[in-house]
């Protein structure tokens, strides 16, 4: 029996009472498993396994898929709250560039993190960041792209997604992050194009 503490970020219905669910897993990244009879009613593991719900888990691995045995509920979030454009942009995320059976515990935790405070506009973004550098498709988003300063950092090069500070600013092609960087809608749109431009590409 093999266990892991995962989050389900997708989920797709398989005959009358089965599912197969995508998760997440600190220990072992990226999988799928087939959840027989979660659709009943009376299943144990019904509740714990609905999108973007965090549980440990216990499971069996046999020649097939792995075949969810247990779960216990550890997070999921406040559905009245639900920021849903947020929800969506990181499962996209999580769906299109995780790569099955790689680990990745410190975005597994910043996850988790991200998931406490009900994927804010803040939180949502600077999980993205954290994920788009995990993965390898940004430098360092702590200094500016020009002189590696990190003082005065308050405008974003939104072409190249790149940080820019007081002193390398460049009328018309750099604008302002705003007192609340990661809760501006200029990063955010920013992040939006460069992570469409990123699918364009691979």
């Amino acid at each position: 029996m093999s266990r892991d503490i995962v989050t389900v970020i997708k989920s797709v219905n398989y005959s009358e009472a089965d599912k197969i669910l995508t998760v997440f897993g600190r220990e072992r990244g990226k999988f799928t498993l087939f959840a027989k009879g979660i659709r009943k009613i009376n299943s144990k593991n019904r509740g714990n396994m609905q999108t973007l719900c965090t549980s440990s888990i216990s499971f069996f691995e046999g020649k097939g898929m792995p075949l969810l045995t247990e779960s216990q509920l550890e997070s999921t979030l406040d559905i009245e709250h639900l920021h849903v454009q947020n929800v969506r942009r990181i499962l996209f995320l999580l769906n299109k560039f995780l790569q099955e059976g790689e680990q990745y515990p410190p975005l597994f935790d910043s996850l988790q993190r991200a998931l406490k405070k009900g994927l804010d506009l803040a939180s949502t973004n600077k999980l993205r960041i954290i994920f788009l550098k995990e993965m390898g498709f940004l430098e360092d988003f702590t200094k500016c792209k020009y002189c590696r300063s990190k003082d005065d950092i308050v405008y974003l090069d939104t072409r190249n997604f790149a940080l820019v500070c007081e002193n390398c600013y460049s009328i018309g092609r750099d604008k302002k992050l705003g007192e609340n960087p990661y809760e501006s809608k200029v990063l955010t749109n920013a992040l939006d194009e460069y992570i469409k431009r990123i699918v364009e590409e691979i």
